[in-house]
């Protein structure tokens, strides 16, 4: 049966009609919130397959759904489809991003590839599901947190879902392999914007004035002390601070200035215990130093938090399909977010990671980078896993 699955991807031209997919969306990159593009050909796609859809979700996401002629579970497998404000650097790739300044460097182009041919098997045998398949085409996973959006649309519901797929390429390893974690997945996140106030004065004659940017690369310092002091070696967390401007003239004693910056925790309890912490720190280190600061935490994601059970069968799915050996069970999380923690929050899920480097591919291959350039087989393989994983929750239930 294994086999097959590869062999009826291969004898139905879903290979084709995804590898194909995958670089017409590579050549025609939308950023957040502007997926139009690749939702109407997502669309059209899903209307040559016969496969019913709806838009409207989180403003440019879809909904579609494959219903078995009998009665069963209700699964959900999302893949998200916006790209990156990069400039693509790879002159000899054929598919390479048309648009300037906009690059599929996460893969989702290879996300949005693998679930139209899901779709497409599943639709080749309709007949014979027990059950009902969604796919959820999602937006914005980038920048606003389209799957929380999808969610408050509706896209779990009518038919209600009971359980959800999702998968990520994993430039670490290699076409043909799969990564599972069992639990905590990835982190929580918040932006951070801490505004700190001085007095300025002639760069001659600081005593006058209370200094800004000395106050900042205190707060800074002492930012990271909680990291390494305060936050048990056992557990994860970063605050990184990725821009700093303040400042007028080189001779003047600054009055303002501005950090901006990210932390980032593996549960909600550190992430409340880093936000009070740093805003004590700004408080204690201005007040000491005759200045203030304002502390804003904007949340993002939530921790990404796989459900057992659902692990346990795409581990079996996959070492059914490519072997044992190539089922890797990651040992630790990442402190990298993901907006699927939304959908794994709302129904019992797994997020997996697909193997997506050539063999012979001696590049430095990571996820955000203007070289990044996956294999086009390891899209196949990730139809193959998801569909072995729906079909035998389906026979499970």
């Amino acid at each position: 049966m294994e086999s097959a699955i590869f062999s009826e991807i291969k004898k139905l031209g879903i290979d084709v009609l995804s590898i194909e997919a995958r670089h017409h969306i590579h050549q025609n990159p939308d950023l957040s919130e502007h997926e139009e593009a690749t939702r109407d050909y997502i669309a059209g796609k899903l209307t040559e397959l016969g496969i019913p859809y709806e838009t409207g979700f989180a403003d440019t996401g879809l909904v579609a759904v494959i219903s078995g002629e009998s009665s069963g579970p209700v699964i959900a497998i999302r893949a998200d489809m916006d790209a990156l404000p990069i400039q693509e650097e790879n002159p000899d790739l054929a598919c390479r991003s048309r648009k300037d300044g906009v690059m599929h460097a996460c893969g989702h182009d290879v996300h949005t590839a693998v679930l139209l041919g899901v779709g497409a098997y599943l639709q080749s045998i309709r007949s014979t599901l027990p059950g009902t398949v969604k796919l959820l085409f999602q937006p914005a996973e980038e920048s606003i947190g389209g799957a929380q959006r999808m969610i408050d649309d509706g896209c779990l519901e009518n038919p209600h879902v009971d359980a959800v797929l999702g998968l990520h390429v994993e430039p670490s390893l290699p076409v043909g392999s799969v990564g599972i974690k069992y639990g905590k997945m990835y982190a929580c996140s918040d932006e951070v914007d801490i505004d700190i106030y001085g007095t300025s004065s002639h760069g001659a004659r600081p005593d006058l004035g209370n200094d800004a940017i000395y106050m900042a690369s205190a707060i800074i310092q002492n930012t990271q002390a909680i990291i390494s002091r305060n936050i048990a070696p056992t557990d994860s967390a970063v605050c990184t601070f990725g821009t700093i401007q303040g400042g007028n003239v080189r001779n003047q004693v600054a009055d303002h200035v501005k950090l901006t910056g990210m932390i980032r925790a593996m549960d909600e309890t550190t992430r409340e215990y880093l936000r009070d912490r740093i805003t004590s720190v700004c408080d204690s280190v201005t007040s000491m130093m005759g200045g203030s600061a304002t502390v804003h935490f904007r949340p993002s994601y939530s921790p990404l938090i796989n459900t057992d059970h659902m692990v346990d069968l795409v581990r079996s799915a996959a070492s059914e399909l490519l072997g044992e050996d190539a089922v890797i069970q990651e040992a630790t999380p990442q402190l990298t977010v993901e907006d699927f923690a939304y959908f794994a929050a709302a129904r019992p899920a797994c997020f997996w990671h697909l193997g997506c480097t050539a063999a012979e591919d001696n590049s430095l291959q990571i996820l955000h980078n203007s070289g990044f350039h996956p294999d086009d087989a390891c899209i196949p393989i990730g139809i193959a896993v998801q569909v072995r994983a729906v079909l035998d929750l389906m026979h499970q239930q």
